[in-house]
């Protein structure tokens, strides 16, 4: 690539030399180096980036999630539910979402509930088996066994887009954007729901039909992010009050339906710093993040509800320092992480904890002629610290190892890539009042890979057939409401799986059409104890088959974007009863969207129809999912 430039250098010194002849003089140019990112083929993954994110009829990040192969998302119904990623049924827990390459954390139970964070200031999502190659990453990233990596736009443009938004169970929304080209964007969005959607729920015997009640939500966010050469920083913030709707009995009355609340406030304020030399590149991040959770359960308003009045208050204080040493060949990486967590509650009998969790990493990836390598090390230390210290669970120290290989040529690729890591039990696992287990293990997990790359200018396909093993897994299990949860150890899991995606694009002029497919099957079984009546019992909440698909079609200001999800049969409970089997479901989305522009200004037009065949199924046993609904949004751009 580099002839290319000094050739066409050469022209242009020969064009410049000709217009200036009459002149006796010399002119130079200065030396031109051409810097460019190697693409990476040892994991695989999937994005949707650009138009595809935003042409999709999501409204946030879990939406999105959902059309990737191998992910299952747990959603307890409406927009006020909790959404919860799980990918190849490694738990939501082994699953490290990152946005702009710092880890989102919930020191307390673990959950990252995807539908808080929005769509609107995304450049893309993307999913990573293992975590992505790139030669300059923090030790956090390795430190999960799939890695989502929302990245923000950084816009290209000065502008201020204002939009309103209407829908079905009294949707009312409004969001303002505005952004100063490559320097900064500031973006806030109010969103508010009663939920209060029809549904018909049956089983062997029950046949109940109601309206979905407490499942109302409002909130607020305000988001910033600055740019500035190799340094970004990023503010959030979110407030909430949610109602907790809870499942669905045969007896449907007022006395009995969930009247459980919930308010949230969310802040985190992080910034990253990126330097590249000629053959050295240094990184830093730096986060501070705080947590409020309020829960309030009133007899009053419930006769079977205990008075519970529960206030949660988690800090988080992050900073990393990551160097790398770069050659034609070989690569090498060494980075060091150092996090402090701590909670607070008001919890009966919960003492004061806080969290010391550091990690070193060293990492290697070669490249020569095609065939590519990476082999890491991951130190990782966490202790606890409690005011009863004689409750703190013990000191975890481990190392875990990673080895990823690929061969490359011309649009095939092959790969493989095996990767051992833990997840340390959350405070809630640990300390919590009704459930907390001091002596409680971590969770280890054996990822093994092998999978077959196509791509060229249109056409993207894959194949990977995977095996996974969950040692002393935990698994977190709803009681009465969203709220409180039983923890329940099975010991092992084995998973056995085959994944499969196919992806074109192309552009006709005016018209260009994208489309995305992906398949997953893949069989969960435990294999705690041969003596238990369970023993190679599918576990709850894994379908055997479960698909996507995605068309884009756009043309001269127009686009239309169809998507089709599917999920197969599985079991609610660990016993694999009749009773407890959710029956497969499918649901059919249409987005249309019009842009318009008048004078200096353009309008953008968008009419929303989710579940379009009014699937009445359920993600999560007794939390029936909304039926078909509709959305209208009118964005103004100056």
């Amino acid at each position: 690539m580099r002839i290319h430039y000094i050739i066409l250098l050469f022209f242009i010194a020969i064009s410049t030399h000709a217009q200036t002849s009459r002149l006796d003089s010399v002119h130079t140019i200065r030396d031109v180096a051409v810097v460019g990112v190697r693409p990476h083929y040892l994991t695989p993954s999937q994005t949707l980036a650009g138009a595809a994110l935003q042409d999709l009829s999501t409204t946030s990040v879990a939406d999105a999630l959902k059309y990737f192969s191998g992910v299952q998302i747990k959603d307890y119904g409406g927009l006020g539910g909790l959404k919860t990623v799980n990918v190849r049924s490694l738990g939501s827990q082994h699953v490290g979402v990152y946005l702009d390459g710092i880890r989102i954390t919930n020191a307390q139970n673990g959950q990252i509930d995807l539908g808080r964070y929005s769509l609107s200031n995304m450049e893309s999502v993307a999913l990573y088996n293992a975590n992505r190659n790139e030669r300059l990453q923090s030790a956090s990233e390795y430190a999960s066994a799939a890695t989502v990596y929302l990245q923000t736009r950084r816009p290209d443009s000065t502008a201020l887009a204002v939009e309103y938004g209407t829908g079905s169970f009294g949707l009312q929304k409004l969001k303002a954007y505005f952004s100063f080209r490559n320097f900064f964007f500031v973006d806030a969005e109010y969103q508010r729901t009663d939920g209060g959607y029809p549904f018909r729920f049956q089983s062997a015997s029950e046949d109940t039909v109601g309206k979905r009640r407490n499942s109302d939500i409002s909130f607020y966010r305000l988001e910033a992010a600055g740019f500035y050469k190799g340094f970004t920083a990023h503010a959030y913030f979110y407030s909430s009050e949610r109602g907790l709707p809870g499942p669905v009995v045969r007896r449907l009355s007022d006395q009995w339906d969930s009247t459980d609340r919930q308010w949230d406030r969310n802040f985190f304020l992080q910034s990253t710093y990126r330097h590249t030399w000629d053959r050295f590149a240094l990184k830093t991040n730096l986060k501070y993040a705080y947590d409020w959770l309020r829960y309030l359960q009133d007899p009053s308003t419930n006769a079977a509800a205990m008075h519970c009045d529960n206030h949660y208050r988690q800090q988080d204080l992050y900073a990393s320092v990551s160097a790398a040493w770069n050659s034609n060949w070989l690569s090498l990486t060494a980075s060091t992480d150092l996090r402090w967590s701590d909670l607070t509650t008001n919890v009966y009998r919960s003492a004061y904890v806080y969290r010391l969790d550091s990690k070193s990493l060293l990492s290697a990836i070669a490249s020569y002629r095609g065939f590519e390598g990476n082999i890491a090390l991951l130190y990782t230390h966490i202790g606890d610290h409690s005011a009863r210290s004689a409750q703190s669970a013990a000191a975890l120290s481990r190392f875990t190892p990673m080895f990823l290989a690929s061969w490359h040529r011309r649009a095939f690729t092959v790969r493989a890539f095996h990767k051992r890591i833990f997840r340390a039990p959350t405070l809630n696992d640990l300390y919590y009042t009704l459930v907390g287990n001091a002596q409680l293990r971590p969770e280890y997990t054996s990822q093994f890979d092998l999978g077959v790359d196509y791509k060229d200018r249109h056409l993207h396909l894959a194949l990977d057939a995977y095996y996974n093993r969950i040692e002393d897994k935990i698994v977190a299990i709803p009681m009465k409401s969203q709220f409180r949860w039983s923890m329940v150890n099975f010991g092992l899991v084995k998973s056995l799986g085959l994944s499969a995606t196919a992806g074109y694009d192309r552009t006709w002029g005016k018209f260009s059409a994208s489309a995305s497919a992906n398949y997953t099957c893949q069989r969960d079984r435990d294999y705690s104890s041969p003596h238990d009546p369970e023993y190679r019992n599918t576990i709850p909440y894994s379908p055997l088959h479960s698909a996507s698909l995605i068309v884009d079609l756009s043309y001269d200001g127009w686009s239309l974007c169809t998507s089709w999800l599917y999920t197969g049969d599985r079991f609610a409970l660990i016993s694999n009863n009749r009773d407890d089997l959710l029956g497969a479901w499918q649901t059919v989305d249409l987005k249309l969207n019009k842009r318009f522009r008048i004078r200096r200004h353009y309008v953008q037009a968008t009419v929303e129809c989710n579940n379009l065949c009014d699937s009445r199924h359920e993600v999560v046993k007794r939390y029936p999912m909304p039926g078909r609904n509709w959305k209208a949004t009118l964005q103004w751009q100056f």
